[in-house]
């Protein structure tokens, strides 16, 4: 298994992750998206684990361009996370304003965010290492 590959499927586990938590958010069904987040988060860490012990050894990535665009996927991913949460804000401040009613952000949002913002990365990631490159993957 390459990189990429493991990257790809990091990517699916995390959408899954922030479904999880997603439902928590609109169903309040908190044992089930519960279960599903520490399974989420169970296999992302196997994963990442993984990835550290064996295909570190097997073929190091030593690429300035795949770190470049790893660079470049992660500050996309925190931009575009940063500008939902301030995007939220100000709807929850108008809202506010305008019915006088308290806006109460949900626990969950800020994990569910956070697990998308990593598989936008991870796809931001893949994007450009298949627009960049003439590897395999």
């Amino acid at each position: 298994m390459t990189l990429n590959r493991y990257i790809a499927m990091r990517m699916i586990v995390e959408i899954v992750g922030a479904v999880a938590c997603a439902a928590q958010i609109f169903r309040n069904d908190t044992l089930t998206s519960l279960i599903i987040a520490g399974l989420v988060t169970l296999l992302w860490l196997i994963g990442e684990i993984w990835i550290v012990r064996v295909l570190d050894r097997e073929r190091p990535r030593t690429d300035e361009l795949s770190d470049q665009h790893q660079l470049t996927a992660f500050r996309f991913a925190f931009f575009i996370m940063i500008a939902v949460l301030v995007a939220i804000g100000v709807v929850g401040m108008l809202a506010t304003l305008v019915s006088h009613v308290p806006f109460v952000v949900p626990p969950m949002l800020l994990p569910a965010v956070a697990m998308l913002a990593l598989a936008v990365a991870d796809a931001r990631y893949l994007w450009l290492e298949h627009d960049g490159g003439t590897d395999e993957d």
